[in-house]
């Protein structure tokens, strides 16, 4: 018999190398996901998959704001009764320097190419945090930035046009890299920057506040953000109810509208009825959310679930509405301020892992962990993490316990299921230390970093039909073309009341308006009508109100209010008139 040698691969990467090749992973990583994504979020203005909610909201935003009309937008649906004032909806503070961005020329492409780079700079302070707490592991720092560029949330984020609160995802990743190397100044630098770019975002600078004082030891900047995001918060809150008018003093309110007409009838409905909450929050959909939520960076966030906590307001919010599953899909700008505390989470909770696998090996802490105070800090973490859960499963036994009393027949059972579950988890802790034992730190690296890699595919798989919805579906194509000839030859000056699709295309102007609202109010206060009117038929959104829509645009035209001026490929564009229009009716494409 002949025997055939056997070979023994093994691929040995020195520390040093697999330095420089993270670093080139995370320039490669984040050039890619600026180009690629980017290219996207640009090419959904240009195919006119972008809407009117919100890119052209923000666009007119700038736009009035650059012209000494701050926050003034009359981009206003027939949904919308508030006054033209972005302050009624919102209170963003943000939007006068970003403003600025239009100075050498107005072009909704611009905010969308500035967002990308500013999300995309969020991966450095993962990378660095990542490498700051497991400076043996360089290749898990990238795939947790890997974990970070290619989770559904943030891709959503950049793609659902622009919006000023993607600001606070990279501001709060900074805000801990600053925590972290003890720059006090730069930390409450960037926590007050995310705090204008939103009006929940100061309550959750103040949370983030009390998380400093907990685990930084840092009683004073923790105070300040306390403080100043509570009272600023409610500073946000009033400016809106302010503007707004009616008695509910929020325009999103019917998200919560079951829980009692007013904020404060929801509170009292809580109190009174506090079964209401659970009710709510406990469907599969929200539990799909969450867990979507931890999925992207490995389920490591459980390990260290205390530094969520400044993400539990976004969170409530997301959950609570019970007609809006938007906010819990994982995809849109609603997870802005989540992303950062997820991230930090999970650094923290593979940090603790990492820790707790040397203690299976018998190994002293500090060897992957930075070493000094914040070694001994991080092993008491985990000491007391241990602590919690075997508190929580004699809390759970002692109240078993009590609860048992009236059915003293059944003791010697409960005993009996008692004595198997430890029986039970003693043999699982025993072949996790034998598998400790048999998987050094080096090899541990390289699964951590294929379990992440694993688990950002199947999650990006799973919300494949949610990206479906955002991407765009084609190319620049002759028909888009023609759009863009026939609305540049709309007056800049002239006000007009666009479909949803066109209006972004539109609203660099004072007064523009999405389809059916034809009016709009000037700064006069008066109610006029707009000069032009332009709606694409084959590309209405939601496609159901097609038939709708051009019911109303015949009742315009009949109304010899408008007179339709041009007409192509599905894209009608009617002017203002008071003469007599041809008797020539709209038709539906699709008749």
């Amino acid at each position: 018999m002949i025997r055939l040698p056997q070979f023994s691969i093994r691929v040995q990467v020195s520390p040093r190398a697999q330095v420089r090749l993270s670093w080139s992973l995370l320039v490669l990583a984040m050039l890619a996901y600026a180009l690629i994504v980017g290219f996207l979020a640009v090419l959904r203005y240009t195919s006119f998959k972008a809407t009117a909610f919100d890119l052209g909201n923000m666009d007119q935003v700038l736009w009035n704001t650059l012209h000494g009309h701050p926050f003034q937008w009359t981009n206003q649906g027939v949904d919308w009764y508030g006054p033209p004032i972005r302050l009624a909806q919102h209170f963003e503070p943000v939007l006068l320097p970003l403003s600025l961005l239009y100075v050498f020329g107005a072009d909704p492409r611009i905010l969308l190419i500035f967002q990308t780079l500013v999300l995309v700079s969020g991966a450095l302070p993962i990378f660095l945090m990542t490498r700051r707490y497991l400076p043996q592991w360089p290749l898990v720092a990238v795939a947790m930035v890997l974990g970070y560029l290619l989770s559904a949330p943030l891709i959503g984020i950049n793609l659902f046009d622009f919006h000023p609160v993607a600001l606070v995802t990279p501001l709060f990743l900074y805000a801990f890299l600053a925590l972290t190397y003890r720059r006090f100044g730069w930390c409450l630098l960037c926590c007050a920057l995310a705090a204008i770019c939103k009006e929940e975002i100061p309550f959750v600078a103040a949370v983030f506040g009390v998380l400093i004082i907990w685990k930084y030891r840092a009683p004073r900047l923790g105070l300040i953000l306390i403080l100043g995001g509570v009272l600023y918060g409610i500073f946000a809150w009033l400016m809106i109810k302010h503007f707004y008018p009616g008695n509910q003093g929020n325009n999103f309110w019917y998200r919560y509208a079951y829980l009692g007409a007013t904020p404060s009838d929801a509170l009292v409905n809580i109190v009174m009825h506090p079964w209401v909450l659970p009710m709510t929050y406990l469907t599969l959909e929200r539990f799909y959310y969450l867990t979507g939520l931890a999925r992207c960076s490995g389920f490591f966030s459980v390990f260290a679930p205390e530094w969520l906590l400044p993400a539990l307001p976004n969170l409530a919010l997301n959950l609570l509405p019970n007609n809006n599953s938007l906010l819990y899909s994982g995809i849109y700008h609603y997870n802005a301020p989540i992303i950062p505390f997820v991230a930090m989470a999970s650094i923290i909770g593979l940090a603790r892992l990492v820790a707790l696998w040397q203690q299976w090996r018998g190994e002293p802490v500090d060897s992957v962990l930075m070493t000094d105070e914040q070694a001994l800090r991080e092993k008491a973490q985990v000491d007391s993490f241990m602590r919690g859960l075997e508190n929580v499963r004699l809390t759970f036994l002692s109240g078993l316990s009590v609860l048992s009393r009236p059915f003293t027949f059944a003791r010697p059972g409960l005993l009996a299921v008692s004595i198997a579950s430890a029986h039970r988890r003693k043999r699982l802790n025993d072949r996790i230390v034998d598998l400790a034992q048999t998987v050094t730190l080096a090899r541990l690296q390289w699964v951590v970093s294929l379990w992440i890699v694993c688990m950002v595919l199947l999650h990006f798989v799973i919300m494949i039909p949610w990206f479906n919805v955002l991407l765009p579906d084609h190319l620049p194509s002759d028909r888009d073309q023609a759009i863009n000839q026939l609305l540049t030859s709309i007056p800049s000056t002239a006000s007009v009341s666009a479909s949803a699709t066109l209006n972004p295309h539109l609203t660099e102007r004072a007064y523009v308006t999405v389809f059916p609202l034809i009016t709009y109010t000037d700064e006069q206060k008066n109610l006029r009508t707009v000069d032009y009117i332009v709606v694409d038929l084959n590309n209405i959104i939601p496609e159901d109100d097609k038939d709708s829509t051009v019911r109303m645009l015949n009742q315009v035209r009949s109304s010899q209010q408008f007179c339709t001026l041009k007409q192509i490929d599905g894209v009608v564009l009617l002017v203002q008139s008071n003469g007599h229009c041809g008797s020539g009716a709209i038709n539906s494409p699709a008749s």
